[in-house]
Parts: C-alpha cells; sequence; structure tokens
C-alpha cells in the first residue's frame, strides 16, 4: 500500500511514463497480478489505443483500461455487489419530476417553479451533485440545523429545506433496491475489500486535476487497498497548493489531500517523482508558451511560425479558415487525427462545423450529443400520447402521422404512396376542421370541393369519390389504432397497464419492423450513421418504458400524469455517437479536453467572454449561497469565483496541448454583425512571442481589402465554387488563378455538371419561356371560357396566370373564415333576399326594417351551413361572428330599402349569369389561330327605368370592401369587372327589357355596418342620414341629369346626393367632383374593355408565362400573389423589375383609350 505521486507541467512526460511503464511491465509480465489504469472518459479510447498499438505489446490481459464507473462495474460485477437494480438517466429524471409534483405543497420556494419544464433538469444537475459529493439526507438535515443556527438568509434555508425533501424522498424510493448511477460508488468504496485481487494490484490514475467526494472516498479506498497507487498531476511546487490563484493551484491542493490523507490511514508515501523537460513539444515557440505562461515577468521570444493567430470577419469565416489550414497541414503530411479543434461555445460552433468542413471532405466527430427528440420514433410516440392527452388536437395527431410509421412501407413505392394519402388526408383535415371528437363524426368525412355558395351541390364527381376513398383508406390507418390505444389507456390504473398498453400499441403497429426497413434503405444510399439511429432509437424508447415499469409499475396513474413522466424521460434520450473513422479532426471542448498525441491545435472562438468564460448562470445555488454552505463544513461543487480561478489552468491546457503547432482562432463580428473583441488571452500571446503571424480571413477572398492570394482559397472544389460565382457576378474579367479555376470546372466530368448548374441564374435571367402551341392547348381549355377575374389576373402578372389556371396551383386550404368566403356570404344572402322579394312581387321600398330582418335572418339560416364547411355552426366564436355578420346585411339591407325609396330604378335582374348556355350570351370574341374567347361571369344586381320611353341600365356590383371605378386601372387591364359587366348587360337589353338599352351607370355597393362617431349629442335623424351617406354607391354614372335625378330623386342643387356619385353646381350642371361621363364614353370603356380581353386571350393562348408583375402607385401584381416562393422575383436583384404602370387620371385614362382606339382603327 504505497502512494506515487507523478507531477510536472504539461507537456513534461507524466502520462508517457505511465504508458511505458505499464507497456514495460505487460513485456516483462504479459500475465500477473491486475494492472489498472483510471482515466476520464475523455482519454479512455486514446490511451487503450496506445498501449494496444505498442509494437512490444502482445496483449492486455493483465491491463484494464477503465474510468471510474467502468471500474466500479468490472469490480462489482464480480464480487456480486451490482444485485441491485440500477435506475438510469431516464428513470431518475422521471423520478424527480413526480416527486417534484407529488410534493409541490409541502416546498415552500419550489411550489411555483415544481411544474415548470426545465425544471426537472436543473433539480437533477443539483441532485447528482449532491450524489458526487455524498450529500445524503442525514448530510442535508445536519446542513439545515447549522444554516438556522448561523442566521443564514431566508431563501437559503427555504431551498435547503425543499431539497432536503426531494433527497430524502429519493433514498426513500431508492431504498435498497434500487441505484442511480453515483451509487456505484459509495457501494465499490465499501466492498473493494472483499476483491481479493486488489491486494496485488497496481493502480495508475492519470488525466485528473480534482477528485469529487465520491471520487476521493474511492481513490482512498484504493490506496488503502491496492499494492501500489500511481497518481498523475500536472504540478510542480507544493506551494501552489496555498495558492488559490497559482496556476498549479487545484492540482497541488488536490496532491496535498491525498498526502493528508494518507498520512491519516497510515499508507506509504513514496517521494514524488518530477518530470521535467518539453517531452511533447518539438515547437521551440509552444514550449516557451507553456514556460512561460504563468510567469510573474515573463521574457519574450521571437516567434517561429508554429504559432499562428486567424483573425476572421465572422464565425462562418472563422471556421472556414481553419478548414483551409487543416487542408494545408494534410497536404504538409499530417494525419486528421492528429489534429484537434478546441472550443467553448457548442451550440455556436457545432452548426458551422458540422456543414462547412464536409465542403472541404474533413473527416470530423463532435462529441456533443444529438438528441432524440427528432427521431421518427420519438416524435410519434411523443405526438400519439399528447394526441390522446389533449383531444386529438391537429397538430400532434400530424406530427404522429409525418413520421410515417402509421402507414406500411415494404416498398418505397408504397411509401410514397400512403405519405401522399396522408397528404391529402392533412389538407382534408384543416380544410374541415376535423379535430377531436369530429375524427370519429362519419358525417364529417365527406369530399366535395368547395367552389362558393353560387355552385354548391352534394353531387359527387368521379374525381372527388376517388379522393374521399383515399382520404378515408389514410384516416382509418391512423384513426382505428389511435382509437384502439384510447381504449385501452381507459382501462388502465396502473403504470404497468398503461406502459403494458402502449407497447401493445407499437407492436401491432410493426414498429420494429418499420424501423429496420428505415434502416436498411439508409445503409442502401449509404447513410451508415443515420442508419444506426434507427436501432438505438427503438432500444432506448424499451429502456424509458423499462425504467418507467421499474419506477412506477405499481403506483395508480392518470394519463396526464404517465405522459408528463415519459415525456421528461424521452427528453433525455440521446444517441450514442460513434466515431466513422479512426482518421478524422477531433473536436472537444476546453473544459474537458484530454488530448494525447495531437500535433496542431486550433483553440477557436478566442473572444471576450469566452476565454475567460463570463458566468451569467450560478444555478439553483448562487455562489453567494454555496460559501454559506461552505462555511457551515459542507463540501459541493466550485462556486463560479472558483471556476473563474481555474480559467487560468484550462486555457493554458488548450493552448500547450499540440507538439507542432497551434492555432488561435477568433471571430470579429457574431452572426447578426454584432462587433466582438478578441481575449486577453490573444494579447498575452503576442506578448509572449514576438511578431507572432495574424492573417486575416474571410470566407470570400474578394471581401478583404488589399491584394489576396487567390491559391491561399482555393483548396477544394466545392467551397470554391462560390468564390468562382462570385468572379463571375463582377464581370470584371477572370485572372490567371481564377480561369484556370474556371477551365477546371469546365473541363472535370465530375463538376462540369454542377458549375452549369450553379452558373445558370448569372447567364440566363429570371426568365419564363413561352409555352409551345401543343403545351397551350393541352393546359387550356377550347374553346376559351373565362372569367373577368381571370383575364384581371393575366394582367397582374402572366406567370400567376399560368401557375393558377395552367398548372393549377392552389394554396392549401384551412378551417378559417377568409376575406373572400365573407364576400361569398353576403352575396349569396343578398341573392336570396332579393329573389324573395320578387317572388313575393314586392317592392323594396314598401319594406319595414322588421320584414328585412325576417328575410336576412331566413337567408342567413339556410346559407350559414353550406358556407365553407358549416364553419359558422363550428364554435361559439364563430356563431358570434356569425350575428356579427347578420348584422352587417341587415344594416346593408335597410340601406338598399331607403335607397329605393328615393330611386326610380328598379332591380330587372339578380346575380344575372353570362356566358355560354346562360340566359344572357356573352360574344364569342375573335383570336388569332382561328380560337374564340367567351367570357363567363355573374352580375349582383341589374336595375333599370324608364325615361321618355328609353330604356337605361346600371349594373351594381357588391363588396365586401370598399372599392371605386378606377380608370386608370381599367386601362391598363387591371379593373375590367364592372364595365364588362355594364357591356353584358346592355349587350343582352333586349332580353332583359324587349328593348334597346343605354347606360346609367356602373357602380359599387358597400356591405358594410358603418360606424359613426360624433363629438356632440345629435337626432336619430342625423344618424339616418348619415349612414345613409356611408352607403353611398361609388362608380361612374352617365352626365345626363335627368336620369341621374331617377337615381336619385332628392338630389338638390349644391347638396351631393347621398345615394350616387354625383353633385349639381349653382347653375344647375354637374360639378366638377361628380363622377361622370357620356354615352359616347361608355361606349369607349365597353370596346377598349372588350379590347383588353382579346389582347389577353391572345397573350395566353401564344403561351405567355412571362414573369412581369405590375406596379400601379402603390399596388403591385406580388401583394397578395400566392406563387412568389416559385417565380422566384426579386426586386433588389439589378436585373428584375416591377412592370410600371403610370398612374393616369380619368381625364388621361379616357384620351389614352381613345387614342389607342383610334390606333387600332387607322391600322
Amino acid at each position: 500500500m504505497t502512494l506515487h505521486i507523478i507531477k510536472g507541467r504539461a507537456g513534461s512526460g507524466k502520462t508517457k511514463w505511465v504508458q511505458t511503464t505499464v507497456a514495460r511491465e505487460l513485456q516483462a509480465t504479459p500475465v500477473g497480478s491486475e494492472i489498472f489504469v483510471i482515466v476520464p472518459d475523455q482519454m479512455s479510447y486514446a490511451t487503450e489505443y496506445n498501449l494496444t498499438s505498442d509494437e512490444n505489446v502482445r496483449g492486455l490481459v493483465r491491463a484494464q483500461v477503465l474510468t471510474f464507473k467502468r471500474l466500479a462495474w468490472y469490480i462489482l460485477q464480480q464480487i456480486g455487489g451490482v444485485a441491485r437494480e440500477q435506475v438510469s438517466g431516464y428513470g431518475y429524471r422521471m423520478l424527480i419530476r413526480q416527486l417534484l409534483l407529488q410534493h409541490k405543497e409541502d416546498f415552500s420556494l419550489f411550489r411555483q417553479a415544481a411544474g415548470k419544464r426545465g425544471f426537472t433538469e436543473e433539480i437533477e444537475k443539483l441532485m447528482q451533485e449532491f450524489s458526487r459529493y455524498d450529500i445524503t439526507s442525514e448530510v442535508m438535515a445536519s446542513l439545515v440545523a447549522s444554516l438556522e443556527a448561523s442566521d443564514a438568509p431566508q431563501t437559503l434555508l427555504s431551498k435547503v429545506r425543499d431539497m432536503h425533501i426531494i433527497v430524502k424522498t429519493i433514498e426513500e424510493r431508492l431504498g435498497t433496491t434500487y441505484v442511480d448511477s453515483e451509487g456505484f460508488y459509495p457501494l465499490l468504496t465499501e466492498h473493494l475489500a472483499s476483491y481479493a485481487p486488489i491486494k496485488e494490484a497496481t493502480v495508475y490514475i492519470d488525466g485528473f486535476t480534482a477528485f469529487t467526494a465520491r471520487e476521493l472516498a474511492l481513490v482512498t479506498a484504493l490506496m488503502q487497498q491496492a499494492k501500489d497507487v500511481y497518481i498523475t498531476l500536472p504540478y510542480c511546487d507544493e506551494a501552489d497548493a496555498m495558492d488559490d490563484q497559482a496556476l498549479f493551484h487545484e492540482a497541488a491542493f488536490t496532491a496535498q489531500r491525498l498526502v493528508d490523507i494518507a498520512g491519516e490511514h497510515n499508507i506509504a508515501l513514496a517521494p514524488p517523482m518530477l518530470c521535467e523537460g518539453a517531452e511533447r513539444f518539438t515547437s521551440a515557440s509552444i514550449a516557451h508558451l507553456e514556460a512561460s505562461f504563468d510567469a510573474l515577468q515573463p521574457k519574450a521570444r521571437m516567434a517561429d511560425g508554429s504559432v499562428q493567430i486567424l483573425e476572421a470577419t465572422s464565425r462562418a469565416a472563422e471556421v472556414h479558415g481553419i478548414a483551409r489550414e487543416i487542408m494545408r497541414l494534410t497536404q504538409s503530411g499530417v494525419r486528421y487525427n492528429e489534429i484537434a479543434l478546441l472550443y467553448r461555445q457548442a451550440e455556436v460552433y457545432d452548426p458551422f462545423i458540422t456543414t462547412i468542413f464536409p465542403q472541404y471532405g474533413i473527416p470530423v466527430f463532435t462529441n456533443t450529443k444529438k438528441t432524440m427528440l427528432h427521431h421518427p420514433l420519438m416524435e410519434f410516440t411523443r405526438s400519439v400520447l399528447e394526441a390522446l392527452v389533449n383531444n386529438w388536437q391537429y397538430e400532434p395527431v400530424f406530427r404522429a402521422i409525418k413520421t410515417d410509421l402509421f402507414f406500411p412501407m415494404q416498398t418505397t413505392s408504397a411509401l410514397a404512396l400512403w405519405r401522399e394519402r396522408g397528404d391529402r388526408l392533412e389538407n382534408f383535415c384543416l380544410a374541415h376542421g376535423i379535430y377531436g371528437e369530429r375524427w370519429q363524426d362519419e358525417s364529417r368525412w365527406f369530399y366535395k370541393k368547395y367552389r362558393g355558395l353560387e355552385f354548391h351541390t352534394t353531387k359527387q364527381t368521379q374525381e372527388e369519390m376517388r379522393m374521399q376513398e383515399e382520404i378515408c383508406a389514410a384516416r382509418d390507418k391512423v384513426r382505428t389504432p389511435l382509437a384502439d390505444l384510447q381504449q385501452q389507456f381507459n382501462t388502465c390504473t396502473t403504470g404497468r397497464e398503461y406502459a403494458e398498453a402502449f407497447f401493445t400499441f407499437i407492436e401491432n403497429l410493426g414498429i420494429y419492423d418499420k424501423l429496420l426497413l428505415m434502416r436498411d434503405r439508409e445503409r442502401d444510399q449509404l447513410q451508415l450513421q443515420f442508419a444506426d439511429e434507427h436501432e438505438q432509437a427503438w432500444r432506448e424508447l424499451l429502456a424509458v418504458l423499462d425504467q418507467f415499469v421499474t419506477m412506477f409499475g405499481d403506483e395508480a396513474l392518470t394519463l396526464e400524469e404517465v405522459v408528463a413522466l415519459l415525456d421528461e424521460g424521452l427528453e433525455a434520450a440521446q444517441f450514442a455517437r460513434i466515431p466513422p473513422t479512426l482518421d478524422e479532426v477531433q473536436v472537444a471542448t476546453v473544459d474537458l479536453a484530454r488530448l494525447l498525441n495531437i500535433k496542431a491545435t486550433f483553440v477557436m472562438g478566442m473572444n471576450e467572454g469566452v476565454y475567460p468564460r463570463k458566468i451569467e448562470y450560478e444555478g439553483l445555488l448562487s455562489d453567494n449561497e454555496r460559501d454559506y454552505i461552505t462555511e457551515a463544513g459542507f463540501e459541493l461543487a466550485p462556486t463560479s469565483t472558483k471556476r473563474l480561478l481555474q480559467e487560468d489552468y484550462l486555457i493554458y491546457n488548450a493552448l500547450v496541448s499540440p507538439s507542432e503547432r497551434l492555432y488561435v482562432t477568433y471571430a470579429t463580428a457574431d452572426e447578426e454583425s454584432k462587433a466582438l473583441l478578441p481575449s486577453l488571452y490573444v494579447n498575452k500571446l503576442t506578448k509572449l512571442l514576438r511578431d507572432v503571424p495574424v492573417t486575416r480571413v474571410a470566407i470570400d477572398p474578394t471581401e478583404l481589402a488589399g491584394d489576396v492570394d487567390p491559391l491561399q482559397y482555393l483548396y477544394h472544389p466545392r467551397p470554391a465554387l462560390a468564390y468562382m460565382m462570385r468572379q463571375l457576378q463582377a464581370n470584371e474579367g477572370l485572372t490567371e488563378p481564377w480561369q484556370a479555376l474556371y477551365d477546371y470546372y469546365t473541363t472535370s466530368d465530375l463538376w462540369q455538371d454542377v458549375f452549369a448548374r450553379a452558373i445558370r441564374p448569372i447567364t440566363h435571367h429570371n426568365e419564363a419561356e413561352p409555352l409551345k402551341p401543343n403545351v397551350v392547348d393541352g393546359l387550356y381549355q377550347t374553346p376559351a371560357v373565362m372569367s373577368i377575374s381571370r383575364i384581371e389576373k393575366f394582367y397582374s402578372c402572366p406567370f400567376s396566370y399560368f401557375a393558377s389556371y395552367g398548372l393549377k396551383l392552389e394554396e392549401r386550404q384551412e378551417y378559417r373564415l377568409e376575406a373572400y368566403t365573407i364576400g361569398d356570404l353576403f352575396h349569396e344572402v343578398l341573392s336570396r333576399v332579393a329573389k324573395r322579394i320578387r317572388e313575393e312581387e314586392k317592392l323594396w321600398n314598401e319594406l319595414t326594417r322588421q320584414q328585412l330582418d325576417q328575410l336576412a335572418s331566413e337567408a342567413m339560416e339556410q346559407v350559414a351551413p353550406l358556407l365553407a364547411h358549416n364553419i359558422l355552426r363550428s364554435s361559439a366564436r364563430y356563431q358570434y361572428i356569425e350575428a356579427k355578420l347578420l348584422r352587417v346585411i341587415k344594416r346593408t339591407l335597410y340601406a338598399l330599402g331607403d335607397q329605393a325609396k328615393q330611386s326610380d330604378f328598379m332591380p330587372i335582374a339578380i346575380e344575372a349569369a353570362f356566358g355560354p348556355r346562360e340566359l344572357l350570351r356573352s360574344p364569342e370574341l375573335p383570336l388569332t389561330n382561328d380560337k374564340v374567347l367567351q367570357l363567363r361571369g355573374r352580375i349582383d344586381r341589374i336595375d333599370a327605368t324608364t325615361i321618355d320611353g328609353k330604356k337605361y341600365l346600371r349594373v351594381i356590383d357588391y363588396k365586401s370592401s370598399d372599392r371605386d371605378v378606377d380608370l386608370s386601372e381599367l386601362y391598363h387591364g387591371l379593373s375590367l369587372q364592372v364595365v364588362t359587366y355594364l357591356d353584358m348587360a346592355l349587350r343582352n337589353a333586349e332580353v332583359l327589357l324587349q328593348q334597346e338599352g343605354l347606360p346609367a351607370g356602373m357602380l359599387y355597393m358597400h356591405v358594410q355596418n358603418p360606424l359613426l362617431q360624433y363629438d356632440t349629442e345629435v337626432s336619430q335623424t342625423r344618424i339616418e342620414e348619415d349612414r345613409l351617406s356611408e352607403f353611398k354607391m361609388k362608380g361612374i354614372v352617365t352626365d345626363e341629369i335627368d336620369v341621374l335625378v331617377q337615381m336619385d330623386t332628392t338630389f338638390e342643387q349644391c347638396q351631393p346626393s347621398q345615394i350616387i356619385p354625383a353633385k349639381l353646381n349653382k347653375t344647375g350642371g354637374l360639378s366638377s367632383t361628380s363622377r361622370a361621363i357620356s354615352e359616347q364614353d361608355f361606349d369607349v370603356l365597353r370596346t377598349f374593355s372588350q379590347g383588353k380581353h382579346i389582347a389577353a386571350g391572345n397573350a395566353i393562348w401564344q403561351g405567355d408565362t412571362s414573369i412581369a408583375p405590375f406596379e400601379h402607385g402603390e399596388r403591385t401584381g406580388c401583394q397578395f400573389c400566392a406563387y412568389k416562393s416559385l417565380c422566384q422575383f426579386d426586386v433588389t436583384d439589378g436585373k428584375q423589375h416591377y412592370r410600371q404602370l403610370p398612374k393616369l387620371k380619368r381625364s388621361e385614362a379616357l384620351q389614352a383609350m381613345k387614342e389607342e382606339m383610334t390606333d387600332e382603327v387607322t391600322e
């Protein structure tokens, strides 16, 4: 029983001495007493590899390279100390979660946070710390008494009392039957003497600077039982143990504790062995850095080029710069596994490393754990359970469906078919509001495409019947097993029953077989890393269920409690990642790195606030509270102040880890372009090494000022492709290196196709090619029958028209009330009321408000169930909206009734349809290539009156928003609807009036419930007058005053009409503010609009699909376009521009139309 301490600075050969000594022992005596080499987790593989690769060592029969945890397992398995059932991290977290909820009312400080997400993890970390430092419930009771006696702050006392409850309850639950992951340490410490071979064993402990309380207790037991214990520690001077600011204070303090322990237990103490010299370093600069790092007055040395500083414009540029240096190192003979990356901000740098390094073909392995939460099996499990708890809500149900685990996947084609069905099912559920009990309501599973109320019918087409079969097939694959599971859960009471029911559910679905199919497909695609994850996920899910049954199998639980506990366990599941190759760059954090045989190290992110670390969160126990506990005589993990004092050693250890080359890198800006400052250690480095090279690096050489050698950036074709693109975009000619790279891409069999696709946006503008005649004939029906809105869409942007009516692309419908749906409702209700009035042979001006109310309510009662899959009756919220919409309709009907009392124009047609096979015929407009165009549509209302034997017609279009006739928009083809309606009404006057008709106006009626505001009290008469004024129709009317008087019989001089956009001046003529034109101008508008229809038809049939959205004043063709992501129109690209349409005044627009029509006649 002898303790040997091997001390020395970093790189002095301590680890090498241990490995050489062990190798010599194995060579001399291959079989004999056991040798244990105990190292941290991060060193175990490298240490074992070094021993087995020693050519003089023929085997490791005697020697074991172990961690403390593996040592406990190894020995306890042989002496029978592992009979206790182990509680894994999953079970431990689930246990804590349940304890927090059960004892919520017992807590004084943790009561509010007990059920919050993330709090379980915080408590788990604290409990693990207590376990490592042997803080039991008895210790906690003593701590509470000590703190009470020392008048500690009340907050600390409340925390400690709450934690005492948790620790005590965990101990009671675990008892002598279970043991957590930290519980094997005290078991081994207690039973180590029972392991007879330990008496002759030699123990080497390497790679540590300090030990936790339980580790130290185990080390003490090894010192008492083993023949020899060798412990390496990085320090030189024992006096450092008393100086907490010394670089090697922690290691020296640990050595002093070990010496004291040896004295207490009468353990022989060999003289400390000092390793001197720089065994590791072949670089004089790194050796000088190591020797002078902690010197009070260090001497500077001229840098020899083996230490470099990389200053990057961004973090992405920093990783690119590192990748290029790695490529240069490997070209000089350094292997990937001899290169290490050390960092601190794994969450910041890992995404860059994992995406940028593959571009250079650099194999890299990061130690960052990958969560299992996003694996299909885990997502499926969590989503299914959440769906049952939350009454089959849309989000969890379809998260489960999108994992594909509900569907058969024997073949790729079968899976593709079921995925398509799953997408259709999702679209159906979104459009019909399927959730909760609606999944079981068969009446809701009726597929009929909603085309508006005017086309409503319950008769299905063949295509709709086929679609319903597809949707129901997908529904049954999901609904049946989920409903069966819910039924099983309804009969469960204990944790075991819930777990068995869920396992039966996944077994019946054949989940494991499906995971194997997924694994095989990814293996076929050489995605080996992802392929192995499927079996891991299956094992971890079963482990979580096993731990759940172990801890809560016989407890009575509700489904909500079961889901919360399982969710906590699943959140802790992580993939065990195995390096796919031996030769790869090692990535580790500065705090945990234990590197061996490294020639080149990159210390990344050397910025202020990172080196040294700015500690902002101290944990559940603050530093002040930890100080109180320490002063009371209880040891815990170091405070943030002590950890800050250890920063020097951690950074020193990182900087001196390589033997040949050191790179210190930092970025000057983050991802949001906020400035970043270099760490003070960068300045220290430049003081220790004079003229150390500082290289400014960027992602692309063009980002740097001055002349930059392009060859320093061209190490791999893939990242160089982006640099090549920028050179071509600059269009300034290629210099010799760039021309050579261009020639390489164009001649390489591997890269020429990739290069051709990459430069296409440069050589080709964002232009859509015209369709060929045979494609046009296949896309569009013949003869061409179009609505006016289709024509307007073409003038808005030809590509948008092509995407909508050629490709028939549609946005996914959702179960919500859209603006156009409300407009559809208004039109239909107003239409039914008007038809009812005509059928009953009543007049608008004779109806009372009570009669209008009744008509509106009856029409709404008929229409509401038909609107968008009965959305207005789907919830209390929508029923409230229905009531508001009904009030809008009633208010509009009042206005229509009041207007009728002041007008001699009478409605002669409601919802008058025109087009082929309609009562109102639309003309066949001749197109090129012997084709014709016919228009179709529906006019909301046509009014007429007779003056001196002449018939005058006006058309009125109901709008749910405020609209006016804009002749500038008409001129550009953006607003053709109401003009075309008037044209169709006049063309069919013989049908409507049995004689020719004359134009009286084209008007918009805003369907609304206007809100009036007054500063003073006003009369009811004034309110009614103002409300009627709010319903004043907008548009264009005739300039014949006698016709205008028929439209508004109360028309007076100098007062604007309350009904139409007209006003008489003092002389009896129309004022300049009136929106009135002559009969001849109406003819111009009609003829011009017809020409716009023909022009659009010709362009469509000629295959025009140009990406040419308009800009007209503040309006653009992209404002409400659903296809922006498809056409990729981008005004920030200097080569793409809106089609500019000048904003014309009414007189200017009319004049332009006349001139254009005159030019056409002349031609």
